[in-house]
């Protein structure tokens, strides 16, 4: 079985991590860190961007995808896409997972500003409260987890939210768990949502062999394998540079129904 993941960096290995011990399946992740961050493109480059990695997987027979990047998964949310290949949601992961009646959600400044969480989770009667907090994003790619400068931004980020008295905050970010020990800390009475922890239950059961897998890597192959090494990934792997294409439409014909047309 190949399962595809896509994030603009390392947050989505939040998400592969917890496939991992669930699935010994062949994964294979693009990493994009040439055009990262993703909470600072436009919804029609992200689109693009979508387009140009399901492609990528068809080639590559990939049989299902998970969400590792809840920006593009706010894109694909709301322009209701459909990939062909099976599509597992982290925001709809995510908002399943919320119990209580008041829910706070951080996330980069795309998926707030999309509004896929508030409108799920107001649908099932929640009051939300929603705060982007991009900068998280620049923190754990630059591997920096602790210190006084993290907790000077966590607490300007969620005293707000501190404030509302949010029961529960959703983690609208795969990097975001990489803080959850700072952001606890802010919000120690708040119970934190990884969606990931949901998202990993929609994944079958299997440890009959060990999961490997292929990392496809648009920026630098050997800076991606620092921070892999600095996060302490221990799943066997390969490292292999990702071509970018730029991808101007998508179109339909027999046989596979999402076609990539370059430009």
């Amino acid at each position: 079985m190949k399962i595809g993941l896509f994030d603009s960096g390392i947050g989505g290995i939040s998400v592969l991590k917890k496939l991992t011990y669930i699935n010994g399946a062949h994964y294979i992740y693009i990493a994009d860190t040439e055009r990262a961050p993703y909470g600072l493109r436009t919804s029609e480059a992200l689109e693009s961007f979508v387009w140009e990695f399901v492609d990528f997987f068809h080639k590559k027979k990939v049989n299902e995808i998970f969400a590792a990047c809840n920006t593009t998964d706010s894109i694909i949310l709301e322009n209701n896409l459909d990939l062909v290949i099976k599509y597992n949601s982290i925001i709809r992961a995510g908002v399943s997972a919320a119990k209580s009646s008041k829910v706070g959600v951080i996330g980069t400044n795309v998926t707030i500003k999309n509004g896929s969480y508030r409108r799920y989770l107001e649908v099932e009667g929640k009051e939300v409260y929603q705060k982007a907090t991009q900068l998280f994003v620049s923190l754990v790619e630059e591997g920096v987890f602790y210190g006084r400068m993290v907790e000077a931004i966590a607490n300007y980020y969620l005293l707000p939210l501190k404030k509302e008295n949010v029961k529960e905050l959703i983690l609208g970010c795969t990097h975001f768990p990489f803080l959850k020990g700072i952001i606890s800390r802010v919000l120690p009475k708040v119970r934190i949502i990884d969606p990931a922890e949901e998202l990993s239950k929609l994944l079958v059961k299997n440890n009959t062999r060990r999961p490997f897998v292929e990392f496809y890597v648009t920026g630098d192959p050997k800076e991606f394998e620092r921070k892999l090494k600095r996060i302490n990934f221990r799943v066997a792997y390969t490292i292999n540079k990702f071509k970018i294409r730029k991808v101007v439409s998508v179109e339909k014909f027999s046989g596979f129904d999402g076609v990539v047309r370059s430009g």
